[in-house]
């Protein structure tokens, strides 16, 4: 659905309906305005009669020769007037359209959905302004390979976690063009899309981004003596998000899970978890285990929903599995050099290498696959606050490992076959969306020389291949896909 269509006038009395039941509805387009970002424009319309709006649903259109999806989004009737876009005495409606190209009159796909059964298809023409990038790095990404025209990618759009703006984060297309950027004035470390907004970090609070622009505080979480949401990531949970938090108490090492409202509904403190199995076990953790010291570095969680496990990871340490319910320790992942190793109650939890096999070290973004496989960015750096250090790589990758039990070997199963050794020390992601299809970022390549987003598809070819300067980890620490078309907003 490219251009096909013949594009109308932007305002005009719009009243063509396809079904004769809807005969007697209208709708009249009256004005685009601005929205707080050039990637989001607002529509202004009329429904005549003022009840008969069921829904409406936008498409922004690809440009030409792209092969990513268009984004699209449907409006019920009941969401418009809960946020206040619907007048229901009226008719009058004011319909924010978002992920557009900036600096470019977009191609934008109307239907209307009435409540008699009928249906209004129009569409128009949605200039938008140019985007003035303030760190002038999102929109000029080096092209080591375009997006190919291949349409077997499941995803088209990545949300880029990087807290050099004060517009974090900011969502680019596998073509590298900038779509949506913050809108709360916020440099955030921690994002993520969930029930079809942006949350992101405020001090000890919590904030959600509408992709129309609003924002609110949902939560603030001071009074559990959390100071900080934000030092690393945000990961889908069993019931909602996880939070990596830090306490009065506590460095790196406490996770939150609330809903999408902000309500908390669960915590782990790993200090408590670990020490409590080290005491256990006859072990003194005093040195191991340090309040108020970065002894464990969490950046990381995931929930496997086969064996209802937290996974953890902690850059320091390693990779640790807890029983969602009775926090207990099921297994470790991790480089035997280290220090948790010369304990013994930490140790009986390590897993086996099958032959082959190599440990993470210093390892971020975990994640489950399809296949129930553990994946993760191996960074391939030492601890920097535990002795033994451990080990050390001159190469970063990211892994995928099989783990079924404690009692059987972990089995690495995939890395990502790069011709030239690559290190990453800190930061980085890769993601898997549909099977095999995978988004990949070196935070800091070289290092610190460049930030890289790779695609590759289910058959492994790299798809696209775009690099920005590394201003440390914060022009992209991490990157996850994410679907912006046929999203629903009931």
């Amino acid at each position: 659905m490219k251009t096909a269509i013949i594009l109308l006038a932007l305002v005009g009395s719009l009243a063509f309906t396809s079904h004769a039941r809807a005969a007697s509805a209208t709708v009249t387009i009256n004005s685009q305005s601005p929205g707080p970002t050039p990637f989001i424009q607002l529509l202004d319309l009329t429904v005549s009669p003022a009840d008969a709006l069921e829904s409406i649903q936008f498409t922004v259109d690809a440009k030409p020769e792209s092969v990513t999806r268009p984004v699209s989004a449907t409006y019920s009737s009941a969401y418009l007037q809960r946020r206040g876009f619907l007048n229901p005495d009226t008719g009058q409606v004011t319909l924010p359209i978002f992920g557009l190209y900036a600096n470019y009159s977009n191609a934008v796909f109307l239907t209307f959905q009435f409540n008699t059964g009928g249906t209004h298809r129009d569409a128009i023409l949605m200039p938008a302004p140019a985007f003035a990038d303030p760190i002038g790095i999102y929109t000029n990404p080096t092209v080591t390979q375009a997006r190919s025209m291949t349409t077997k990618l499941s995803y088209d759009f990545i949300l880029l976690k990087g807290y050099i703006s004060p517009q974090s984060p900011t969502i680019i297309d596998t073509d590298g063009e900038v779509r949506w950027v913050g809108t709360a004035g916020l440099s955030s470390i921690s994002a993520i899309m969930y029930a079809n907004g942006i949350y992101i970090s405020s001090d000890a609070g919590l904030i959600r981004m509408e992709l129309d622009g609003a924002f609110e505080s949902l939560a603030d979480y001071s009074s559990l003596g959390v100071t900080s949401t934000g030092h690393h990531n945000f990961d889908f949970g069993k019931f909602g998000i996880i939070l990596d938090v830090n306490t009065t108490n506590a460095i790196e090492s406490v996770n939150l899970e609330v809903d999408a409202a902000g309500n908390v509904l669960k915590s782990w403190d790993l200090a408590q978890i670990i020490r409590n199995a080290m005491l256990a076990d006859g072990d003194d953790p005093s040195d191991f285990v340090r309040e108020g010291e970065d002894w464990f570095h969490n950046n990381a969680t995931t929930y496997r929903k086969s064996d209802d496990t937290l996974i953890i990871s902690g850059r320091e340490d390693f990779v640790i599995a807890v029983d969602y319910t009775t926090l207990a320790i099921q297994w470790i992942l991790g480089d035997p050099t280290k220090k948790w190793y010369q304990y013994p109650s930490l140790r009986q939890y390590a897993l086996t290498l099958a032959p082959g096999t190599l440990p993470p070290i210093g390892q971020h973004s975990v994640s489950i696959t399809k296949d129930n496989s553990l994946l993760l960015f191996d960074n391939g750096a030492t601890s920097q606050n535990q002795d033994p250090k451990g080990d050390s790589r001159s190469y970063s990758t990211p892994r995928k490992y099989r783990i079924k039990s404690l009692k059987k070997p972990a089995q690495e199963i995939w890395n990502f076959p790069r011709a030239e050794a690559v290190s990453s020390p800190y930061c980085s992601s890769i993601y898997e969306d549909k099977k095999k299809n995978y988004l990949i970022n070196y935070s800091m390549s070289g290092p610190f020389l460049s930030t890289e987003i790779i695609g590759l598809d289910s058959k492994g070819a790299t798809v696209f291949h775009y690099q920005y300067p590394a201003i440390g980890c914060a022009t992209s620490w991490n990157a996850q896909p994410i679907h912006l078309e046929n999203l629903v907003f009931e």
